[in-house]
């Protein structure tokens, strides 16, 4: 067990731990996720966040004002994707240019994202209030990857804008988080979704969220693009095995194909973890809600 890192829910329903998985842009769906759990009431006890997962947990413990500030997270200085897809030539040439520019980057230095790094992390920082992750109102746990020994690597204390960084620190866009002695980049290459994390929080019950697309109606369309979603097909194997020691794994539904660094479409991503959990309330009651047996306890 995670010790002195569990908190007592208000005797409302089970204690119960949420794992937010990857997913980039998709990622997003976890803070509709969250304010709709938290609008009917179910409070989690502890939030394992992975890449965008773990920017969404950080924020909710440690900023008052989390939701309106991940609806409205600056999102300019995300490294543009290619789309060959527009028509016309300046359109054509334009994603030349970006491609041409990615891969120079890439190549030279740590990837297109090296450039905003700075910009990355003062997101971040103002995300979760500069604060340390044992500060936030519940446990908050970050999962990164030690890209020396290929091992994951969990923090629940120190700050959190470095931290999260380098659980969503993807590689051949971001450089790593060097954190003596581990060189840390996202924790989705060793582990999508922690769910053992989770259950050593001692909570109760365990949600995972599951932002992926394991199919898309529209193929690559560069070299960026196929690189981002060739990591997506490795992970898919082991997110199955995973999302399945889960109690109730959530999956948002998207109405397009959404790339990894497609962030015009948050608003879209939030909404879909929205619905999400409206569809599966009769699940997380029939997980989450007290017996009478069990109310009269709690009550006593």
């Amino acid at each position: 067990m995670l010790t002195g890192r569990m908190r007592p829910n208000d005797g409302a329903h089970k204690s119960f731990a949420l794992v937010f998985s990857g997913g980039g842009a998709r990622g997003l769906s976890h803070a509709g996720v969250l304010k709709a759990l938290v609008a009917r009431g179910y409070v989690p006890s502890a939030i394992v966040g992975v890449s965008m997962g773990a920017v969404v947990g950080a924020t909710y413990a440690l900023n008052d004002d989390w939701y309106d500030e991940l609806v409205g997270m600056d999102t300019s200085g995300f490294p543009a994707t290619p789309d060959f897809r527009l028509p016309g030539l300046v359109a054509r040439m334009r994603g030349l240019r970006t491609a041409l520019l990615a891969a120079r980057d890439m190549y030279f230095g740590w990837g297109a994202g090296a450039r905003t790094e700075t910009w990355g992390r003062n997101v971040l920082s103002d995300l979760t209030q500069g604060k340390n992750l044992e500060d936030g109102r519940v446990p908050v746990f970050v999962c990164a990857t030690d890209m020396l020994s290929g091992e994951r690597v969990v923090y629940g204390k120190g700050r959190a804008a470095d931290y999260v960084y380098a659980s969503a620190a993807l590689a051949g866009i971001l450089p790593p988080l060097t954190d003596d002695p581990h060189v840390l980049m996202d924790g989705a290459y060793a582990d999508i979704a922690p769910i053992d994390i989770a259950r050593a929080s001692g909570a109760e019950v365990v949600i995972a969220v599951d932002p992926s697309q394991r199919e898309t109606t529209t193929g690559p369309q560069n070299g960026v693009q196929a690189m981002l979603r060739s990591v997506e097909v490795c992970q898919n194997q082991h997110a199955r095995l995973r999302f399945a020691q889960a109690d109730l794994v959530i999956r948002p539904e998207f109405s397009q194909t959404i790339g990894t660094l497609e962030f015009k479409f948050k608003r879209h991503c939030i909404a879909a973890g929205t619905v999400a959990i409206r569809s599966a309330y009769t699940e997380i009651a029939a997980l989450l809600d007290l017996s009478p047996e069990d109310q009269a306890t709690a009550s006593a």
